[in-house]
This record gives structure tokens, sequence and C-alpha cells, in this order.
């Protein structure tokens, strides 16, 4: 079973639910960047991205927007990285 990287970017985010994601966020053993506007989530895979973002969402409320970017090939096949970005609503 192929794994697909994904990015999940949180914006807009006042710091009670960017330290809320973040504690989520170890949950899941993934990367964490901080960066100007909110911060940026790496996930091994897709799918425990989606499930961050479900969790996320009973919390929370914030728009999600999806895109996918070109990351390679791995053994002919195309690799794609899965980008999800949350604004969050004031």
């Amino acid at each position: 079973m192929m794994m697909h990287p994904c990015i999940v970017q949180i914006r807009d985010a006042n710091g009670e639910v960017l330290e809320r994601s973040v504690r989520l966020a170890r949950k899941f053993v993934t990367e964490i960047d901080r960066i100007k506007n909110g911060i940026d989530i790496y996930f091994e895979d897709v799918r425990e991205a989606r499930k961050f973002i479900s969790t996320l969402k009973r919390l929370s409320r914030f728009d999600v927007k999806f895109s996918t970017k070109f990351a390679g090939l791995r053994r002919g096949r195309v690799r794609v990285l899965f980008v999800y970005c949350l604004r969050f609503k004031g």
C-alpha cells in the first residue's frame, strides 16, 4: 500500500487554537513548523491528516482548501503531495 505525504497548513488562528492544534498533531507523530502567520504540520500519510482535520473540526470552525503538488516519481509512479489549508474564522 502506497503512502501519500500531506501538509496541513493552519492559518489565521489565535494562540489557543494553535496550541490545541499542536497538541493534537503530536498524537499523530508529525513534524511541525511554526511560520509567521500559522503552522505547517507534515504527515507521512494523507489518511492521518484527514483524521487530524476531522478531529480538529469538532473543536473549531474553519474553511478548508485542498490542493496537490507534484512530489516526484517512485518506482515509475507519480507521487503527489496533498496540501490542506485550514483558515480559522474569528
